[in-house]
């Protein structure tokens, strides 16, 4: 991982920083922007070259002056850990119930149980996914929602040729 630090005279406020973000959404090989307004520094963790991110950010014309690449490992704030740590919790916990409501579903014959754990595994996978890009770059995050988004609707698929499977007469009638 390199870290390149840049001098940008004109960032001030928080809307060249937004500005800077936008500009470099779409860099997959970013991984961390560390913005520091009060010394008007940006520090980008990437990987690879430096030169189209450099070019990225001149066209902005704030005044940007790249003033090292060196090689280091991107921060992990206290806010990320934090957040970590919430998703692990909510990962365990929504995993927990896909379990328990899959296994009496399954004995019970019970499709809204199933369906309401096949619900609680579309959540676990979209925390686990979470995981993936806490303190990530948009661009990151923007990846991992459209396979989140997948995921789901697979599932969803799945409940749904269930129901129609049982409508159809391929199952067993639960016992009321």
């Amino acid at each position: 991982m390199n870290k390149s630090t840049f001098h940008i005279s004109k960032m001030d406020c928080s809307s060249e920083e937004q500005l800077i973000k936008m500009k470099l959404d779409g860099f997959d090989n970013i991984q961390y922007l560390g913005f520091d307004l009060p010394n008007r520094k940006l520090a980008v963790y990437h990987s690879g070259e430096v030169l189209k991110i450099q070019q990225a950010i001149q066209e902005l014309q704030l005044g940007d002056r790249l003033e090292s690449t060196i090689e280091e490992d991107a921060p992990l704030s206290e806010k990320v850990s934090l957040e970590r740590k919430v998703l692990w919790w909510v990962l365990g916990i929504n995993f927990g119930f896909f379990v328990f409501e899959m296994v009496f579903g399954w004995l019970s014959n019970s499709m809204g149980l199933i369906a309401d754990s096949l619900d609680m595994l579309a959540d676990s996978f979209v925390y686990a996914l979470s995981l993936m890009v806490v303190g990530a770059v948009a661009a990151r995050k923007k990846q991992i929602a459209g396979v989140s988004g997948y995921i789901q609707l697979g599932l969803a698929l799945t409940g749904f040729l269930e129901v129609i499977r049982r409508f159809l007469g391929y199952g067993d009638i639960p016992v009321f």
